[in-house]
This record gives C-alpha cells, sequence and structure tokens, in this order.
C-alpha cells in the first residue's frame, strides 16, 4: 500500500530516509569511472515564434538544459546527441563552458530543427521542420558505457522504442523522460502515427529504474488530469521511481511505498521555459549520491526555480552551481 505524505507531513517524511536505501543506487564501475550522468536526446537549433515577433536560432531541448544545469553542480556529465553541418557552431558553446562532455556529439546529415510558436493567448506549438536520425546503443561512446546514470530525455523518439532496452542498459541506472514518448513534445504527425499513447508510454516506462513526466505530459498520454492515478499508472510498468513535475504545484515523487508532494520554493518567476528539465538535472544529481527521491525533488526544485526566476534560455550563468542550490533547500528546513 502506497502511503501519501503531503507538505505538512515534512519531518515525518524525512524520519523515513532509512526505508528508501533499498532503492538503486548508481554505484562507480571501472569501464566509465569519471561520468555520472549522460544525457541522450537531440539537441536542437529553435526559432521561437511570437504573434508579432519571431526570435533565434536559440539551443534547446531537454538533454541540452540537464546536461548544462547537470555540469554546473558539479556532476560529471557527458551527452550523445546528433546534429548536422548546419548546426550553427555558437550554440555548443554555453554545453562546453558548462563543462559538458562531447565526445558523444555526433555529426550527421541533418539537425534537429524547432519552431516554438505561441499564438495570443500563450499557447505553444511545437513543430519539427528537420529531424536528425534516430540515436542507438552503438551510438553511445565506449568511454561511457557503465556510467552511473543513462538519462533519455528526447524531444520526439530520438531514441527509437525497440532500442531503449539498449540505451538503458549501458548505465548502472537509467532514467527516462517521457515528454518525448506519448508527452507533450511530441509532434503532431508522431502523435498521430502512435496506435496508443498509452503503450508507448507504459512500454518505454518499463525499461528504466526512474520514470519522469510533466502533468501536462501525463493528461496526454492518459487523456485526464490526475497526476496521482497517473503515477499509480506508471509505476505499475515496473520502475523503482516516478516523477510527476507539476509546475507551480512543485512535484509529486512516488515509490511502491511511499508518495511525496514535494511544494515548490518561493520565488518571482520570469521565464519557465527549461524549468521542468533542469529540475531533472538536480534531482538526479542529489540522486546519483544519496538514491533518496524525496531529497532529491526538494534538490530538483531548488534548482528549477533558480533558473526560472532568470531567462535567456541555456546557459550555464543562468544555471546554479551545488552551493547555490544549497543555500535554496536550506529554506525548505
Amino acid at each position: 500500500m502506497i502511503t501519501t505524505l503531503d507538505v505538512s507531513e515534512q519531518i515525518q517524511v524525512v524520519e523515513l530516509a532509512p526505508s528508501r536505501s533499498s532503492l538503486p543506487l548508481p554505484t562507480t564501475d571501472h569501464r566509465s569511472p569519471t561520468t555520472d550522468l549522460v544525457c541522450v536526446g537531440h539537441i536542437i537549433s529553435e526559432m521561437i515564434h511570437f504573434p508579432y515577433d519571431v526570435k533565434g536560432p536559440f539551443l534547446g531541448s531537454p538533454p541540452a538544459y540537464c546536461a548544462t544545469a547537470a555540469a554546473r553542480q558539479g556532476t560529471a556529465t557527458g551527452l550523445v546527441t546528433k546534429i548536422g553541418p548546419d548546426f550553427p557552431p555558437g550554440l555548443l558553446q554555453p554545453l562546453r563552458d558548462a563543462g559538458v562532455d562531447l565526445t558523444g556529439l555526433l555529426t550527421g546529415d541533418r539537425t534537429t530543427t524547432t519552431e516554438l510558436i505561441y499564438d495570443a493567448q500563450g499557447h505553444k506549438e511545437i513543430r519539427y521542420p528537420t529531424k536528425a536520425s534516430p540515436i542507438t546503443a552503438e551510438d553511445i561512446p565506449s568511454s561511457y558505457h557503465g556510467c552511473r546514470m543513462v538519462y533519455v530525455c528526447p524531444m520526439d523518439l530520438d531514441v527509437l522504442p525497440e532500442n531503449l532496452a539498449g540505451v538503458a542498459a549501458l548505465g548502472r541506472v537509467s532514467a527516462v523522460d517521457l515528454g518525448g514518448y506519448g508527452g507533450v513534445h511530441m509532434s503532431r504527425t508522431t502523435r498521430a502515427a502512435v496506435p496508443s499513447l498509452i503503450d508507448l508510454a507504459c512500454g518505454t516506462a518499463e525499461h528504466f529504474t526512474i520514470v519522469k513526466a510533466s502533468d501536462e505530459d501525463a493528461a496526454a498520454i492518459f487523456g485526464w488530469d490526475n497526476p496521482d492515478e497517473a503515477a499509480t499508472r506508471f509505476l505499475a510498468c515496473g520502475p523503482a521511481v516516478v516523477v510527476i513535475t507539476m509546475g507551480a504545484k512543485g512535484a509529486l515523487v512516488s515509490t511502491v511505498e511511499h508518495r511525496w508532494h514535494v511544494p515548490p520554493l518561493p520565488g518571482t518567476v520570469v521565464d519557465t521555459t527549461g524549468g521542468g528539465d533542469t529540475f531533472m538535472a538536480g534531482f538526479l544529481s542529489h540522486y546519483l549520491r544519496y538514491a533518496d527521491p524525496f531529497e532529491a525533488a526538494r534538490w530538483g526544485c531548488a534548482t528549477a526555480i533558480w533558473v526560472i526566476e532568470q531567462s535567456g534560455g541555456v546557459r550555464p550563468e543562468r544555471m546554479p552551481t551545488h552551493q547555490q542550490v544549497q543555500e535554496r533547500v536550506a529554506s525548505y528546513r
């Protein structure tokens, strides 16, 4: 039976830490002794269309945000992605400046480009004029084999379903973002071609230790808005930990035994772009150290609020350091 613990029970939750110690701990492997986290997915060259203006190109995508934010916190982070010869070279500089290892940067025939289109009401649509070829297990550099964690965080089926098991197996522990497997990052064309978004998402989740989805992703997958029930459904697919990010409502973290609602930290929100991706950078960085999903979620919330209090896309200086996150987490106490 799942025990649900809300904000008012935070002290009780902290006392439950020993029962969480049985969760998978990503130990160091001799094959990749220096890599903690490998983010897998396409980085993008993005144009943003506002009702009366167009800006870009910008560096974007979950792996770009997550890798940059994790590296800023001192997590040894690698990236596996594919770009074409048309990719603006200046867009790679934020990754280099943050210290992301780019051994897995592969050059193919084309870049994934996106158009993020906002209407007058603030609703958005993502279009994909071009897409890089899918990433397979064979594309993962041997230096990353046995890394402490592989995190598949695609935009739009960047790793095809039939290749997920092979990619996930290359890490000691694995995680996935369902935004690109039934969630809101998928293009309309891809969504229309999938017979069942529920089967796609659940079939993806079964290969991973940690599964992340936003509340919007869950609603897109199941057709109803109920994060609690979505977490239960995802857990039934086999992962040890399910994280549902809920924007201004914080995050819902679930294991088979427990469920925690982790509230957001207060702050002045300027730009929510990348909030969920940098939440996961903080979450995974902390989980790599302690395998404690509740404390990891608090670390994720502290990372995200730091980022969304600023604007400017993927920039190292927009991402907090380990010490800066630690200071924000202290306000939970």
